[in-house]
């Protein structure tokens, strides 16, 4: 495995933690447990993060810019289906 791999690979599983705890956080049974669950959810946000920043900084991950329009169309599709919601 190159570098590249390397890092991806472990942002990948790093965001699959996270995910996973936040599943953990939602079932705890008990106040100990959850703040333990929930300091452990931290770190790993913040390898995740930290992850990220390094693949973005070795151009591993790009940034595109998006048009204004697809952003309009999409703000737009979420008003009618937050209005719709609302008048359920």
């Amino acid at each position: 495995m190159n570098d590249k791999e390397i890092i991806m690979d472990a942002l990948e599983c790093e965001k699959n933690m996270a995910v996973n705890m936040t599943y953990a956080l939602n079932e705890a049974s008990g106040e100990k447990l959850y703040n333990e669950l929930f300091n452990m959810f931290e770190e790993i946000s913040e390898s995740a993060k930290e992850l990220y920043n390094l693949a973005y900084k070795l151009n591993y991950y790009t940034l595109e810019a998006e048009k204004t329009t697809k952003l309009e169309k999409s703000i737009k599709k979420l008003t009618q289906d937050l209005e719709a919601f609302n008048e359920e």
